[in-house]
């Protein structure tokens, strides 16, 4: 982490600070006081759930603390070093930014989309670890509050950073306003698919949503973007720096994945640079995040590393919890998708087990979180596309995944191979029971965060 004085954060976030605290320096920066360590300033972020200035008192046990408070706080008697400002929170995303600009020698990535933000994080990083110092934000931490602090755990020794985008509500402008702190060498434009509806209300909305992203993309920075989607061709144009198109259709990208082909428990991608063919062998399976490796290996093209390096780094790729991870019991496989969902997703995961795996087929799914007022159509289209795949058995978690399940119902699928349940324990209990781990099958578990599918599959594997 950087090791700022008060008085040069001060300057950065435009506070004040009484004068015998402007030498006082920190090298942690959190908005938690539970993990608070010596020499950390906290940041009094509220919330519609809570004030961090209720805590600010409990600082006075932690050695060195100091605290970033709005300027009305009444400290009373409290001897403990304050910066006063108008918005801790902006204050946080402003000293990030500063950190961003000490740190100017670093080449920091960004990468938005509506889905596979984290898993080509998490690739990113583990191509560009292969050959150089790099730092990546940790978990998910991606909106107004993640960006700025995983920035302020930077240690400027790095080369290369990597940090995903994400928004919340209202959506437009929250990616604008973190990518103006961010100011991406190489900016990423993944996807566009039916998430967050419920305040974005339309597709064209979300796209314009996530290009924001290229607004502040470096002068002479890279933006791959995504040219099998037509909304994210449209809000690329125009836009500084080098625009560089990516994905599968010849007619719309410079870039092209040619071909995926599944061998020995490897996928193997060729890919077309300007018309120069490259292979990379992955230890990975499910074809969406096989397009998040794709996007990886462009970041790390980007950034300078070869072929040869980044071909060695793809082959050495560790799978990510709860994004296609397999685990085996007995003769069943477990394919573990529990990080997240949406309209697409599923369907695209749907596809490929339902294509790469022979025997039977269970589907564990969850509600998909986020889509809005048209929620529960997004949910029957899911189930009528299930009725026509090759899986024997439906469980659905949640009370959206209800209407998955009677759509497909209605669409065919056998009445008594789907049972519904409220919670993940109980879908995972009445696996525990029913489901015979000495014969050969596959069980796909995939829903929105909120739903907890983890429970499911830790129900199923204690029993």
């Amino acid at each position: 982490m950087p090791e700022l004085t008060m008085a040069e954060i001060a300057a950065a976030v435009s506070g004040t600070v009484a004068p015998a605290y402007a030498g006082r320096s920190f090298k942690g920066f959190q908005f938690d006081t539970r993990a608070m360590k010596a020499g950390t300033l906290f940041f009094a972020l509220r919330s519609a759930r809570a004030d961090g200035h209720d805590h600010v008192r409990d600082l006075r046990a932690v050695p060195g603390a100091g605290a970033v408070v709005r300027r009305d706080f009444a400290a009373g008697n409290l001897a403990l070093p304050l910066l006063r400002v108008a918005d801790p929170l902006r204050a946080a995303q402003d000293l990030a930014a500063h950190v961003r600009e000490k740190y100017g020698a670093v080449k920091y990535v960004g990468i938005t989309g509506s889905a596979g933000k984290t898993t080509t994080k998490e690739f990113a990083h583990q191509i560009l670890a292969h050959d150089r110092r790099c730092f990546r934000a940790p978990l998910n931490w991606n909106n107004w509050i993640g960006l700025p602090f995983s920035l302020l755990q930077m240690s400027g020794r790095e080369q290369a950073a990597v940090f995903e985008l994400a928004m919340s509500d209202p959506g437009i402008g929250e990616i604008d306003r973190l990518a103006e702190i961010l100011r991406p060498d190489v900016a990423v434009l993944l996807n566009v698919f039916p998430v967050h509806l419920e305040f974005l209300k339309t597709l064209a909305n979300a796209a314009r949503a996530k290009g924001e992203i290229l607004g502040h993309l470096q002068a002479d920075g890279c933006a791959f973007v995504n040219g099998d989607q037509p909304l994210l061709r449209r809000v690329a144009r125009g836009r500084r720096g080098r625009i560089v198109f990516f994905g599968s259709q010849p007619a719309h990208n410079q870039v092209l994945l040619k071909k995926v082909v599944r061998q020995d428990g490897h996928s193997r991608l060729l890919i077309s640079f300007y018309g120069i063919e490259e292979e990379f062998s992955a230890p990975l399976v499910s074809r969406t995040h096989v397009e998040n490796l794709f996007a990886a290996i462009l970041v790390a093209q980007a950034l300078g590393m070869k072929n040869g390096a980044i071909q060695e780094a793809v082959a050495r790729l560790r799978p990510l919890a709860g994004r296609g991870q397999f685990r085996r019991l007995g003769r069943v496989t477990l394919i573990d998708e529990t990080y997240n969902s949406n309209p697409e997703a599923l369907k695209r995961t749907l596809q490929w087990v339902d294509g790469e795996f022979r025997g039977r087929k269970v589907a564990v799914l969850g509600d998909m979180l986020e889509l809005g007022s048209e929620e529960l159509r997004f949910h029957r289209e899911a189930g009528r596309y299930f009725a026509g795949l090759h899986f024997d058995l439906l469980l659905t978690v949640g009370q959206r995944a209800e209407a998955l399940a009677a759509a497909a119902r209605r669409a065919g699928f056998p009445a008594g191979r789907v049972a519904c349940f409220r919670d993940a324990a109980a879908a995972g209990e009445f696996l525990r029971r029913d489901l015979d781990r000495g014969r050969e099958a596959v069980v796909l578990f995939k829903g929105s965060r909120g739903m907890a599918l983890e429970k499911a599959i830790a129900e199923y594997s204690n029993g």
